[in-house]
């Protein structure tokens, strides 16, 4: 089932054909709408931000050098998820790296907000939990999840990025979701 065309989407393979024809602006603006999700996704699987922009980096010279193969049939977006999916694979298998929790997500919100420090505390234990869980999944279902919560893919583009039919992804983003609620049951009932 091909992607939904959006003014993003068209708006990208005007940019992708521009790029592929040597405009070294069209692929720097590509860069600049999708670099923060390259990271944001990098970092996931490295919790730690200089690697993850360095594995950002790479992916992006990645699609530099491989842009002559892409051939439209997902978005842009797509493939480059794929690829720095792919790559932070790479990285983890070369390095066997042990993944740690967000520094970030986990940090108390400003004074100025007004949050009570008994619902911060509750609420970054809860993510705590949350991220510890989510890691704890098999990989493959720990990346759907990943895919469709945290950066807000569509099925179609999670099956592109995965490489697998949409009811594989709806497969396993349910038993993903099973799964954290089995190990989450008790926390989300105390909420």
């Amino acid at each position: 089932m091909p992607e939904k065309t959006t003014d993003a989407a068209v708006e990208d393979m005007a940019l992708t054909q521009r790029a592929r024809e040597g405009d070294a602006e069209a692929f720097e603006s590509l860069v600049r709408r999708y670099r923060n999700e390259v990271y944001a996704l990098c970092f996931y699987f490295t919790r730690n931000r200089e690697d993850a922009w360095d594995l950002a980096q790479d992916v992006f010279i990645k699609a530099w050098r491989a842009l002559h193969r892409f051939r439209g049939d997902a978005g842009f977006k797509t493939w480059l998820m794929r690829i720095a999916s792919n790559h932070c694979k790479d990285h983890l298998k070369k390095k066997r790296l042990h993944t740690t929790s967000y520094d970030d997500a986990l940090q108390p919100p400003d004074a100025e907000s007004g949050d009570i420090p008994s619902d911060t505390a509750t609420a970054n234990e809860l993510g705590a939990a949350i991220d510890a869980a989510v890691r704890k999944l098999p990989p493959k279902q720990q990346l759907a999840f990943v895919l469709r919560e945290y950066q807000g893919l569509s099925y179609q583009e999670m099956a592109a990025v995965m490489q697998c039919n949409v009811g594989t992804v709806m497969s396993r983003l349910f038993n993903a979701r099973q799964r954290l609620q089995a190990m989450l049951g008790h926390l989300l009932e105390q909420q």
